[in-house]
C-alpha cells in the first residue's frame, strides 16, 4: 500500500470530454483520499502544471486530441506521468497501441472500482520510483561532470581494475600524472579508494539505465 506521505503529494489527473464521467470519477477518487485534477481536453491537460508526481487517467476517444494522441504528445514533451486508459469503445488494436507507447493498462468503462484504485496506486508508486531514479542519476552525473575529461578517462580505466602503471602506459603519460589524477578524482567524488570508485562508476551506469539514459557518460 502506498504510504500516506506519498499519497498526499500525488495528483491523479483525469482527462475526459464527458463532464459527467469527470465528476463521478473525481468524487470517487477524492473519497478514496486522492488529490484529483480534472480536464475536459488534452490541450487543457498539457497546459496545466504537470510537475507534481502522480498519474494520468485518459479517455481514449475524445474530440480534437484523442487519448492516444495525447499520450504521444506526453512522450514527446518528456512528461513522465504513467498513463491509464479508460474507454467504452476499447478494442484489442487500440489497447496494443496504447501499451506499445508506454501505457500501464487499458480498462473498459465503467472500470471495476477496486481494479482502478489498484492501477492508480501502482502507477503513482512507479512514478515516485521513476523520479527517484532520475534524481539519483542526475546527482551522480553532476559529480561525474565535475571531473575533467582526462580524469573521467582515468576513472573509467581505474574502475575496471587497471593499475596506475598500466593506465600510464595506455595513455602514454607519466605514472605520477596518473597518481595525481587518481587523487583528484577521489577527492572530487568524495571517495576513499579504487573499490569505491568502481562502485561509483557501476552505480552511474545503473542509474542511467534506470532513469532511461538521463545524462549519458562520455
Amino acid at each position: 500500500m502506498l504510504p500516506d506521505e506519498k499519497k498526499s503529494r500525488a495528483v491523479v489527473r483525469l482527462v475526459d470530454d464527458d463532464p459527467t464521467v469527470l465528476r463521478a470519477l473525481s468524487v470517487f477518487l477524492e473519497m478514496a483520499d486522492w488529490r484529483v485534477r480534472a480536464f475536459q481536453s488534452g490541450a487543457d491537460f498539457l497546459a496545466s502544471d504537470l510537475s507534481e508526481p502522480g498519474c494520468a487517467v485518459l479517455d481514449v476517444r475524445m474530440p480534437g486530441m484523442t487519448g492516444i494522441e495525447l499520450q504521444r504528445e506526453m512522450n514527446e514533451r518528456g512528461v513522465d506521468l504513467p498513463v491509464i486508459f479508460l474507454s467504452a469503445h476499447g478494442d484489442i488494436e487500440m489497447a496494443v497501441e496504447a501499451i506499445k507507447h508506454g501505457a500501464r493498462t487499458f480498462l473498459v468503462k465503467p472500470p471495476d472500482t477496486e481494479k482502478l484504485l489498484a492501477e492508480i496506486e501502482g502507477a503513482v508508486e512507479a512514478n515516485f520510483e521513476r523520479r527517484r531514479s532520475v534524481a539519483w542519476a542526475r546527482s551522480l552525473q553532476a559529480s561525474w561532470d565535475g571531473l575533467t575529461p582526462a580524469e573521467q578517462q582515468v576513472a573509467s580505466m581505474a574502475a575496471k581494475g587497471l593499475t596506475t602503471s598500466v593506465i600510464a602506459e595506455v595513455l602514454g603519460v607519466a605514472e605520477r600524472t596518473v597518481k595525481s589524477q587518481r587523487a583528484s578524482i577521489l577527492e572530487k567524488l568524495e571517495l576513499a579508494n579504487a573499490v569505491e570508485l568502481a562502485d561509483f562508476v557501476h552505480e552511474l551506469h545503473e542509474a542511467e539505465v534506470l532513469a532511461g539514459g538521463v545524462g549519458g557518460r562520455s
